[in-house]
């Protein structure tokens, strides 16, 4: 799984790869802040816009979670990430969109134990 999110990170962009630790996982803190982002976009507590400007890689970290991680569980999430253009920061939520946010929410919550699965 690793050396798959390596390649899809600089894939993305090299930068990518400071949210990776030593076994080429994403660091936990950094599942922590795309949860706690995912979760203030669900309760209307920060826009998409504010996302951008304050952490715009979580878009691409999300997308990066959900294809490494969860690949299962693609299909059952629709068309994919909300927000991929930047016009789309501006608008509302859509019901897509919050699905999208509430499948993420316990995949990331379940990130330790894939994390432990995948070490065995």
């Amino acid at each position: 799984m690793s050396e798959f999110l390596v390649l899809y990170l600089d894939s993305i962009d090299a930068h990518l790869l400071d949210y990776l630790d030593e076994a080429e996982e994403l660091r936990p803190e950094v599942v922590k802040r795309l949860r706690y982002y995912t979760t203030a976009l669900l309760e209307g507590t920060i826009t998409p816009a504010a996302v951008a400007e304050d952490w715009p890689d979580w878009f691409d970290l999300v997308e990066a979670f959900v294809v490494a991680y969860a690949p299962g569980e693609v299909a059952e999430l629709g068309e994919g990430p909300p927000f991929r253009e930047a016009e789309d920061f501006d608008r509302p939520l859509s019901e897509a969109d919050r699905a999208y946010l509430l499948a993420l929410e316990p995949l990331l919550d379940s990130y330790p134990e894939m994390r432990m699965e995948a070490g065995e």
